[in-house]
């Protein structure tokens, strides 16, 4: 019971209080952006694992190990909301906790189906109206449009896009920058990383971790991006590319070198002036402190799951 409750309140410190123990860390110590989407998804992801480890072990001790257990806590359910409605809280709970379930499939399906039919979209877009073609040695679609732009489409048959507008305002090094950009992108499987954070917002919507996470990791991911572009490139390549792209678009289309992200000035004002960084030592003391602070409900939710199946072992065996 203890350690239940210590879980349960370390699941409501994590979902109300985790976006500013988040936010400090990057702050005071700015670990990366790549450590940062590893904490943001390890926050949200022991969330969800310490709600359903909870779960299960509200479920074990109400319904038992076998059919008959089952049967027999229905019962004493049924009689204790017949005498004095003890086991109206219980109900509730379970009723939650279902919705809770349902709601998160049916948010998933939704979206995966969207993403599907996005990809497939693409897909045959690029087919009926792209070429491909290898620029810098590498495979990307080219689009013969006078709009500049550039992103990626996850998936076997996608890849890197480009526009013929975006070849004429962009430079060789430029182009290199906003190519690696995108293929860090792809390796990193960032689609995955935002569709997992814009989930659980969208499925839990009042859970203040996974708010701050739906805004926080998209931002992360085009960081980390560029990162790597800078690394492959170097700064002043990808600092012209976005300053080119940005100024040859358009009005109103978006002002981002892939589909969605960070503010295309911050991004530049980050590499031009980078944050500083403390010790290496005292940031990676910071962000183990940090990851051990995120994994405490789920170290708590499995002492609950350990002490429910071990205590009343060892009391049949003392007995």
């Amino acid at each position: 019971m203890i350690w239940s409750f210590a879980a349960l309140c370390a699941v409501a410190a994590l979902g109300v209080r985790g976006p500013g123990l988040l936010r400090r860390t990057a702050r005071s110590c700015d670990p990366g952006p790549r450590t940062m989407l590893a904490l943001w998804t390890a926050a949200t992801a022991a969330w969800v694992l310490s709600c359903a480890t909870l779960l299960a072990v509200l479920a074990a001790d109400l319904l038992g190990p076998s059919v008959k257990g089952v049967l027999a806590a229905c019962v004493s359910l049924l009689q204790a909301l017949e005498r004095n409605h003890a086991g109206w809280g219980i109900a509730a709970g379970a009723a939650l906790a279902l919705a809770a379930l349902l709601r998160l499939l049916w948010t998933a399906a939704r979206q995966g189906r969207a993403g599907l039919s996005w990809r497939r979209t693409h897909h045959d877009g690029l087919l009926a109206t792209a070429q491909r073609r290898r620029l810098h040695g590498q495979p990307v679609w080219l689009l013969e449009t006078a709009e500049p732009g550039a992103y990626c489409v996850p998936g076997s048959r996608g890849g890197v896009v480009i526009t013929r507008g975006a070849l004429g305002v962009l430079t060789a090094p430029q182009a290199r920058a906003v190519l690696a950009h995108e293929r860090a992108h792809l390796r990193g499987r960032h689609h995955l990383v935002v569709a997992w954070a814009r989930l659980l917002d969208r499925a839990f919507p009042g859970v203040p971790l996974f708010r701050a996470a739906a805004r926080e990791v998209p931002v992360l991911v085009e960081w980390a991006a560029d990162d790597h572009a800078v690394r492959a490139v170097g700064m002043r390549p990808l600092v012209h590319a976005l300053g080119s792209l940005a100024g040859a678009a358009p009005a109103g289309a978006p002002q981002t070198l892939s589909i969605g992200g960070a503010c295309p000035v911050e991004r530049v004002r980050r590499q031009v002036r980078p944050p500083e960084r403390c010790r290496p030592w005292r940031a990676r003391a910071r962000t183990w402190a940090t990851a051990a602070l995120v994994a405490l409900p789920l170290v708590f939710t499995v002492a609950s799951a350990l002490a429910a199946v071990l205590i009343p072992h060892c009391q049949c065996a003392a007995g």
